[in-house]
C-alpha cells in the first residue's frame, strides 16, 4: 500500500508551504519507506528563518504522527506469517590463514546436537506486533541441526581441509582411538542458542539476537580433545520488519561464532 499525506500551512504575510510526505506499506502492516518534500508556492514577503524552521518542524511531526498511527491500525489488523530463513555460513572472500589447530588435512564432521528448549525445532525467532498478532521465523529446508552442521562443513571446507562425515563419536578422548585413524581431526558440538526476538512498535522494531554453540575438537594423533563455547547476542533497531535483513544478521552473528570456535 502506498498513499500521500499532504498539509498546508498559510500564513497571509509571509508565505504558503505544502508538506508532503509519501509512503509505503507492506501487506503485514510493515513501514517500508517515507519520503519527505516541503515546497515554497507562493508569498509576498520573506519570512524569517526562524520561522520558516519552525512551520516545518511542525509540519513534520504532524505527518510523523499521522503515518505512524496509519502502520499501527494496519500491523494491527495483518493476520499471523511465518518466514522461512535460509541459516547458512557466510564466506569471506579470502580466507584468513590457517591456524595451528586449522593445518590437518582431514576433518570429520560430526551432527551438531540441538539442544534449544524451543518447540517446535524448527522454530528460530519470532517477531511481536503492535496488536496481539505474532510472527514465526522458522529455518528453510531443513532442521536447524542439519542447517548448522552444513555452515560448519563450510568454514573448514573454505580453508582446504577435505571434510567427511562423522558419527559416533562420544566426544570423549578415550573415543578417538575408536574412529577412522586417517582423520586428522573430528568436530562435534551442541546447539545451545540460535534465537532471533523482534517487537515492533510504532514505527521502529527492535530485534534481539542471540547464537551460543559448544564444540568438542579431538586431535586424533594426539588423544586430545578442546572443548570451547561462544556466545554471541547483537542488538539491532530498525524502522521496519525486513526478514532478509534479519536472515543476514542471523547468519553473519553465526559466521562469526563459528570462526571464534575454531580459530
Amino acid at each position: 500500500m502506498w498513499g500521500i499525506i499532504q498539509k498546508k500551512d498559510t500564513h497571509t504575510l509571509d508565505f504558503d508551504v505544502t508538506l508532503c510526505s509519501t509512503f509505503a506499506i507492506d501487506a503485514q502492516g510493515s513501514f517500508l519507506y517515507t519520503d519527505l518534500t516541503c515546497r515554497k508556492i507562493m508569498g509576498s514577503h520573506e519570512s524569517s528563518t526562524q520561522k520558516k524552521g519552525g512551520t516545518m518542524m511542525k509540519g513534520k511531526v504532524l505527518i510523523f504522527l499521522m503515518i505512524s498511527s496509519l502502520i499501527a491500525v494496519l500491523s494491527g489488523c495483518a493476520g499471523s506469517r511465518t518466514y522461512l530463513i535460509d541459516v547458512k555460513y557466510v564466506a569471506a572472500k579470502k580466507a584468513p590463514p590457517a591456524s595451528e589447530l586449522q593445518k590437518a588435512k582431514v576433518v570429520g564432521i560430526c551432527p551438531f546436537e540441538d539442544a534449544r528448549k524451543e518447540q517446535p525445532k524448527d522454530t528460530i525467532g519470532i517477531r511481536h506486533r503492535t496488536g496481539k498478532e505474532v510472527d514465526l521465523l522458522k529455518v528453510a529446508g531443513i532442521s536447524v541441526s542439519q542447517s548448522i552442521t552444513r555452515a560448519v562443513k563450510e568454514y573448514f571446507a573454505g580453508r582446504g581441509f577435505e571434510v567427511t562425515d562423522c558419527k559416533g563419536w562420544d566426544k570423549s578422548p578415550e573415543g578417538l582411538a575408536r574412529l577412522p585413524q586417517d582423520l586428522s581431526l573430528v568436530v562435534g558440538g551442541t546447539i545451545e542458542s540460535f534465537a532471533v526476538d523482534a517487537r515492533s512498535g510504532v514505527v521502529t522494531t527492535e530485534i534481539h539476537y542471540r547464537v551460543k554453540m559448544a564444540v568438542s575438537i579431538g586431535q586424533i594423533k594426539e588423544g586430545k580433545v578442546v572443548i570451547r563455547t561462544v556466545d554471541s547476542a547483537p542488538q539491532t533497531k530498525k524502522i521496519s520488519f525486513d526478514p532478509g535483513k534479519v536472515g543476514a544478521t542471523l547468519n553473519q552473528t553465526l559466521t562469526e561464532v563459528i570462526e571464534s570456535l575454531f580459530k
